[in-house]
């Protein structure tokens, strides 16, 4: 009976044993066999891991080759806890780290069991290495790269920013944000059941790109000088803001842009000096009178009836700052009539002076490659908005001649900084429209070019000849007009001065005693090299553009001319050598008989171009004071007798100015090839001259005043 026991608890546990060990190799089975992809990816994802590795963003210079931008190791701190009991120790680990009272970390950093958590973007590199050496489980620190601008605050609105995760949000940053960012890389890592990691290979898998590099065009020291001065201005004639641009004549390069709102509430994203757009007012002068010169729609001897400073056209009245008689083209532009320009350009009609502003630059983008660039808009004086002109329209509507007057003296358009800049700059340089840009070249972190700007000519806006006469009348705004406060002992400013009404968005119209002050021009007059426009929006109590935006831009001209010696020498520093010309003062010859004006050019070495041989000095060119050297000739008008004949005086060797105001003298017509110094003209030196003569004047290089000694040199 107990052998039978025994027996059949021995057969029960066999049973068992055989039941449990095919359990055991069944469910070994069924793991390897139907489930063992699954648990393998599991267990891969539980014990291995891939790490990125940020990529080194690309760096940022000016044209000098200056760093704007910086990439830095920073470090951020980050909570991935299994259990509440990490999530304890992880508490009492920062207080004790950040030596804070017991709590306070519980209190600052939300954490969760089994997810990741965030708790310092930024977090201060002593304190990150010590994370690394004693932190407690669950607690990570991330290495990454962030971005630093040792400049500071100066360009903010140009360069912007990158977020915390290291991505462009504004300015250059986010306009060229792939270019710059790269391409990141990454590294494999095993991790152990404690869940401590380390790496697999010592090499990253696969290593980071870097971002790629952007020169800019900007000069970062005349950058810092816009900035202060715009800031300055601001202060001083209390404008709500400022926008200042300054660009290359020659290449079309941006060299600074800057905006200052008053009271530090500058924009954060965007630069305002391309993406707002306002009414230019009378700055717009130059280039409905580069129209009127293009299209010899006007005799520069002309004397144009400017009313008396208000003038009824269609049954509304235009009106001058100031009271004005008879004035000739030159006149207009220095003084800044508002009737007289107008008068002209109703010459010129609407579609014409549209076409005008449409050549240069007006009303289109430049993409420039900065968020916000604005395109304007010219409201056509002969149609509304959107409206088409019928092909056989002939005769204009009376309407159009007011519109056409108003457009002429810069109402009826809105334009940007960028805009104006670069239009007044195709006026310095002899008429070509440059596309603006801001990139240089892009390159590789090692500096190899991939990619170089080329200088792109869109358009020869006008006549070399023609731009030299209005470069002449924009240094006399300067001189003598509207602009006096913007003269320099240290570098030779040319310009034009606008004060505009400010519209009313709201309402229509514009509003009452709110004005936009500007100043358009370049430096030096004798060789231009920059051309820029400072516009200041409301400035009180003083509101024009000659005395507000104007003392900003001499301010700039002056401290970036001291800054670059080489390109800007100022008149009264020119050191006198044996290979440099000797420059001579020119004395008052007005009021002289011309045998006494003779004596006196020859004590001084002066040549004189006269148009009789005796008689009385009633007029001079250059005036007295100004210097001149080579030849030193000097164009007079004598009084004639009404028997005496008038010859051609021999003018080769003047320059363009000199020739062009003593024909306006005269009272004689002309036409003009060339630029520089006349070379030759007809008709011939000693030809007698009767009243319906038109005389043609070649130009060519040449040296006569200090002004064209500097050009030439």
């Amino acid at each position: 009976m107990t052998t039978e026991i025994k027996k059949s608890r021995l057969i029960l546990f066999c049973l068992t044993a055989a039941i449990i060990f095919g359990l055991i190799v069944f469910r070994l089975v069924n793991i390897q066999l139907v489930y063992g992809d699954n648990y393998s990816e599991i267990a891969l994802r539980q014990t291995t891991g891939r790490r990125e590795i940020p990529a080194p963003r690309g760096i940022i210079y000016d044209r000098f080759g200056r760093e704007l931008t910086m990439n830095v190791q920073k470090y951020s701190l980050f909570a991935h806890a299994e259990n509440t009991g990490e999530i304890s120790r992880i508490h009492s680990y920062l207080d004790s780290l950040l030596e804070k009272p017991r709590g306070h970390s519980r209190r600052t950093y939300s954490i969760e069991p089994k997810k990741f958590t965030w708790l310092e973007r930024r977090f201060p590199d002593s304190l990150a290495k010590q994370v690394e050496k004693d932190t407690v489980r669950g607690l990570y620190i991330d290495p990454c790269i962030g971005r630093s601008y040792p400049f500071l605050g100066v360009g903010k609105q140009l360069l912007g920013w990158t977020n915390i995760d290291g991505k462009g949000v504004a300015g250059m940053e986010y306009s060229f944000d792939t270019l710059l960012a790269g391409c990141p890389g990454y590294s494999e890592y095993l991790r152990d059941g404690q869940r401590n990691t380390y790496r697999l290979r010592h090499l990253s898998q696969i290593p980071p790109v870097p971002g790629k590099s952007i020169t800019l065009t900007v000069d970062w020291n005349l950058q810092e000088i816009v900035e202060d001065e715009l800031k300055k201005g601001i202060e001083k004639y209390r404008a709500l803001e400022g926008n200042a641009l300054f660009i290359d004549c020659h290449t079309g390069e941006i060299l600074a842009a800057a905006d200052f709102v008053a009271n530090g509430k500058n924009d954060a994203v965007k630069l305002r000096a391309i993406s707002n757009r306002f009414e230019p007012g009378s700055v717009f002068k130059v280039f409905t009178a580069a129209a009127l010169l293009d299209e010899n729609l006007v005799d520069l001897t002309e004397r144009i009836d400017c009313e008396n400073g208000v003038w009824k056209v269609n049954g509304r009245l235009l009106r001058d700052d100031k009271k004005h008689g008879l004035l000739n083209l030159r006149e207009i532009i220095e003084r800044s009539s508002n009737i007289g320009i107008s008068k002209l350009a109703l010459r010129l009609g609407a579609d014409r002076l549209y076409e005008t502003a449409r050549r240069f630059g007006f009303g289109q983008r430049y993409y420039v490659g900065l968020p916000g660039e604005e395109s304007g808009v010219i409201n056509h004086p002969d149609r509304a908005p959107g409206q088409k002109i019928a092909a056989n329209k002939k005769k204009k509507s009376k309407p159009a001649e007011y519109n056409t007057a108003a457009l002429s003296i810069g109402h009826s358009l809105s334009v940007t900084a960028l805009q104006l800049a670069n239009a007044v700059a195709a006026i310095a340089n002899g008429g070509t429209l440059y596309r603006p840009k801001i990139i240089k070249a892009i390159t590789t972190p090692d500096g190899k070019v991939l990619e170089q700007a080329e200088v792109e000519k869109i358009a020869t806006v006008m006549k070399a000849s023609s731009a030299e006469i209005l470069r002449s009348y924009m240094k006399g705004v300067v001189d003598t007009g509207t602009a006096k406060p913007v003269k320099s002992d240290i570098v030779s400013i040319a310009g034009k001065t606008g004060t505009a009404e400010v519209v009313d968005t709201i309402s229509g119209g514009y509003k009452k005693n709110k004005f936009v002050a500007s100043f358009l021009g370049f430096f030096p007059y004798e060789s231009p090299r920059v051309a820029g426009v400072v516009i200041l929006h409301e400035p009180e109590p003083i509101h024009y553009g000659g005395y507000t935006a104007g003392p900003i831009f001499k301010q700039i001209a002056e401290r970036y001319s001291n800054t670059r010696i080489e390109q800007f020498k100022p008149d009264n520093k020119i050191i006198a050598s044996p290979a440099s010309p000797e420059f001579k003062t020119i004395p008052d010859f007005v009021g002289h008989e011309v045998t006494q004006a003779l004596s006196m050019a020859r004590h001084r070495g002066l040549e004189l171009v006269m148009n009789a041989a005796r008689g009385t000095i009633t007029w001079q060119f250059p005036p007295a004071g100004r210097k001149i050297t080579g030849k030193g000739k000097v164009a007079v008008g004598v009084s004639m007798n009404e028997t005496d004949s008038l010859v051609m005086a021999d003018l080769t060797g003047l320059n363009l100015r000199t020739a062009v105001s003593f024909l306006d003298f005269l009272g004689y017509e002309y036409e003009i090839e060339g630029e520089g110094m006349v070379v030759r003209h007809e008709p011939r030196p000693g030809e007698i001259l009767s009243d319906s003569t038109r005389c043609l004047l070649i130009c060519g290089k040449g040296l006569m005043d200090a002004d064209s000694a500097k050009k030439s040199n």
